[in-house]
């Protein structure tokens, strides 16, 4: 007698529960405020015209201006490049994941759509990773560049923060569009042969 008394105490309960939750404040519990991460950088090159054989220096402070975010992504592409290896040196990293390099011919997300587009790079990237991002969290990532060939070496950087809720999510919100079909701002130093 006492179990069915319990059963149906628990049991009126759960129904009670459910009926406000459906009938009487619905808009309490899908009302639910979605955060919005901000991601931005800022980025320092040591020169603006180097000569053939010399280096120069990239540093970037990444931060997160907005709400928690499952994942921070800073990427760096290099589009005048087929390979970075020789040429592109990691000497700081304070992410708390460990950068990813992207080579031509890997599949790739595109389009901001959280890995459910993709297409295949065209040109090599180093990703460097937050999960989570704290609001105000900043980090840096340092790289000394010798190109190989005289010209112009540009560089593409661009920061997308997990969940991509908005516009807000990306950094930068305009301008050249890379492989990817994402917004990125693009750098570049002169090599002189």
């Amino acid at each position: 007698m006492r179990k069915i008394l319990l059963y149906s105490i628990i049991g009126f309960f759960i129904i009670l529960y459910f009926s406000l939750t459906i009938f009487i404040l619905p808009e309490k519990y899908l009302s639910n405020e979605q955060l919005v991460p901000q991601p931005y950088f800022e980025v320092i090159l040591s020169n603006s015209e180097i000569s053939l054989g010399d280096s120069f220096q990239l540093s970037i402070v990444s931060e997160n201006r907005g709400d928690y975010g499952d994942i921070h992504i800073l990427s760096t592409s290099f589009p005048t490049l087929s390979e970075i290896e020789g040429i592109v040196e990691i000497v700081t990293y304070d992410f708390t994941q460990s950068s990813v390099h992207i080579t031509p011919g890997d599949e790739i997300g595109a389009k901001y759509s959280g890995g459910l587009e993709s297409i295949i790079a065209k040109y090599p990237s180093i990703e460097a990773m937050n999960r989570p991002i704290l609001p105000d969290a900043k980090n840096h990532l340092e790289l000394i560049i010798t190109p190989e060939k005289p010209g112009i070496f540009t560089i593409y950087v661009k920061s997308i923060d997990i969940p991509h809720t908005s516009n807000q999510s990306h950094y930068p919100y305009s301008g050249i569009l890379d492989h990817q079909d994402e917004y990125v701002l693009d750098y570049s130093v002169n090599v002189n042969p």
